[in-house]
């Protein structure tokens, strides 16, 4: 039996896989009072995405055109396809 996160656990392991603290520290975005309070954190990202909420980051796909270094590019494509989140 797998127990149910609740909105708090929620939003901490959201926010620990896409918005990990030490790297978004280092870029100025969180402060260190903000170090374990994770609805400062999903407030500030809304707030410079123009997000409502924290779970809509990642729901629409992206396509968009990727620079690639010289002779360095995987795919070959011209556009890359970045899927949403909540995709299979």
């Amino acid at each position: 039996m797998t127990k149910q996160k609740t909105g708090d656990d929620l939003l901490k392991s959201f926010m620990k896989e896409f918005f990990p603290y030490g790297e978004f520290k280092k870029a100025g975005v969180f402060t260190k009072e903000m170090r374990s309070d994770y609805h400062a954190q999903a407030k500030m990202i809304c707030d410079q995405l123009g997000l409502k909420s924290i779970y809509e980051y990642g729901s629409q796909e992206i396509r968009c055109h990727i620079s690639y270094a010289k002779g360095y590019n995987p795919t070959n494509d011209f556009v890359t396809v970045i899927p949403n989140i909540y995709e299979s």
